[in-house]
């Protein structure tokens, strides 16, 4: 059971239809990152946070994937805005314009917004944060991927909290 509230207020409660704006149907046809909110874990200090996104109904089973992974969120941080999440163009290793890292996506980005194929029907998009109660270390020349995150917040999970948006692109009429 999660015991961290997060919410795209924008959107509306978890459950609600992604806007177009946060998807493949945005003018850029990437889509941006929703605007999220999240309480802090109780009783817990917090040292960092990751936040991810994941579509879990791509049509290949038992597949998931990967909209967004950033991690190094500093603990004073309690939302995300669009531009949080983009890449800092300014630098070739993986971070955003807020400072946090990400992991590059199937893209080599830092964010894909929703993009299902054409009459696959509706997906889910997972977006979870997860409070550390300590931060993550990679060695800088490391490439770091999820699974390496993963295997390293083991034992540091302080707090969990998702919010589900879906989308569909159903055949043009």
């Amino acid at each position: 059971m999660s015991n961290m509230q997060l919410e795209a207020t924008e959107c509306g409660p978890s459950g609600s239809l992604m806007l177009p704006h946060h998807t493949c149907v945005a003018a850029d046809k990437n889509g941006s990152f929703p605007e999220l909110r999240w309480t802090p874990p109780p009783k817990v200090q917090v040292k960092e946070y990751i936040l991810i996104s994941e579509d879990i109904d791509p049509p290949i089973p038992r597949f998931v994937v990967m909209h967004g992974l950033f991690y190094a969120i500093p603990p004073t941080i309690t939302g995300v805005l669009p531009d949080d999440t983009e890449q800092d163009r300014n630098t070739k290793d993986h971070i955003t314009r807020s400072g946090w890292r990400y992991v590059p996506n199937l893209r080599g980005s830092s964010y894909i917004g929703p993009a299902p194929p054409l009459g696959h029907g509706i997906h889910r998009y997972i977006f979870t944060i997860i409070a550390l109660s300590e931060p993550l270390r990679f060695d800088r020349s490391q490439r770091v991927s999820k699974r390496h995150i993963a295997k390293a917040m083991v034992g540091k999970v302080a707090g969990w909290g998702q919010w589900v948006g879906h989308f569909e692109r159903p055949w043009p009429s």
